[in-house]
């Protein structure tokens, strides 16, 4: 008996397909300016030509990915969206610490290849790069039929910044009765969605489209405006409030020494967090641990630079004080 002769696309992967995916992300590309790449998509590694005008330079790296909001693009079959999360997710965290973002690489693995589905995504991260001001140099597509099970992928993204030796921001200078400043966010931004998405199936809600969409809503990128107000005004710490909501978050930028007081009554929880919360039957403190509720990133400053960066924009709010130790890290007014 003779054996049947295997092949690598028998076993589910599709190597020209995939050829055909980086040509169709070169053609994307083409119309982007680079800024600070050399070389095109397609090789072996990318190179950064980092911006000459800083003194003593360090790099900041930041990985993150967009977790189960997958299941919500897949759901209404939208998936631009997903490409912006995942550059916010990762140059939204190297702000943090006043890095200016440089370069992005990205990992779409998936079960089977969809081009279309992976120019949707393509076209959301070209989007985010251009919207916070680094450039695409790479990425990894990965065909695994037997890892990912069918219509499943996931997405990670990679970001480079880089800054001032001088300049990082690491709350070492957050000081008591400093004011925390609330950056009102875009909806869910990127977390929270295991909760979400066990509440859509526990309310039957996967064909209310109107509350989908909401869900879809794309990650604020905050590296312009952040970016801005650094250069204005002197920044103690700040935070991106992603997985862990308002507490984890906050309490990663703040020493040890000192309490965070937050008053929710400072600013208004919008609607999309209220229907969460409503449908899901979820507490108070339970929502401010696992969402933004409204507040996508946050500053630390002192009082007298609060009044004047509260001035500048109505989407910016103060929330909270910095007390000192009260024995408890985190609570909530």
């Amino acid at each position: 008996m003779t054996k049947k002769n295997n092949n690598y696309k028998d076993s589910g992967v599709n190597v020209q397909e995939g050829q055909n995916f980086i040509s169709d992300i070169k053609n994307k590309l083409s119309s982007t300016s680079n800024k600070f790449s050399i070389g095109t998509i397609g090789g072996f590694s990318g190179y950064i030509d980092p911006p000459k005008n800083y003194k003593d330079p360090l790099y900041a790296l930041a990985c993150d990915g967009v977790g189960t909001k997958l299941r919500i693009a897949s759901l209404l079959k939208k998936y631009d969206s997903l490409g912006i999360d995942l550059v916010a997710m990762c140059v939204n965290d190297l702000i943090v610490s006043g890095a200016k973002p440089l370069a992005f690489l990205d990992y779409y693995g998936v079960s089977k290849l969809d081009r279309s589905i992976g120019k949707e995504i393509i076209s959301g991260i070209i989007s985010g790069c251009e919207m916070s001001g680094c450039d695409l140099v790479g990425g990894e597509t990965a065909e695994m039929p037997n890892h990912y099970t069918d219509g499943n992928f996931d997405l990670v993204g990679f970001a480079m910044g880089v800054n001032e030796r001088d300049g990082i921001i690491d709350g070492s200078t957050i000081a008591k009765n400093n004011c925390i400043i609330g950056l009102k966010s875009n909806g869910l931004h990127s977390n929270g969605f295991s909760l979400v998405n066990n509440i859509i199936n526990a309310n039957n809600l996967k064909n209310d489209i109107d509350f989908l969409e909401q869900l879809l809503a794309p990650t604020k990128i905050y590296v312009n405006e952040v970016l801005d107000l650094l250069s204005k005004y002197k920044i103690n710490g700040m935070a991106h409030i992603t997985g862990g909501g308002l507490e984890e978050n906050l309490s990663r930028a703040v020493p040890e020494n000192l309490s965070i007081v937050i008053d929710k009554n400072y600013w208004e929880n919008p609607e999309i967090f209220q229907k969460i919360q409503k449908l899901g039957n979820i507490q108070t403190e339970e929502m401010l641990s696992v969402f933004n509720c409204g507040v996508g990133y946050c500053l630390i400053v002192d009082e007298e630079t609060s009044e004047r960066i509260l001035s500048e924009s109505n989407s910016y709010f103060k929330i909270g004080l910095i007390k000192e130790n009260l024995n408890k890290k985190f609570l909530i007014k």
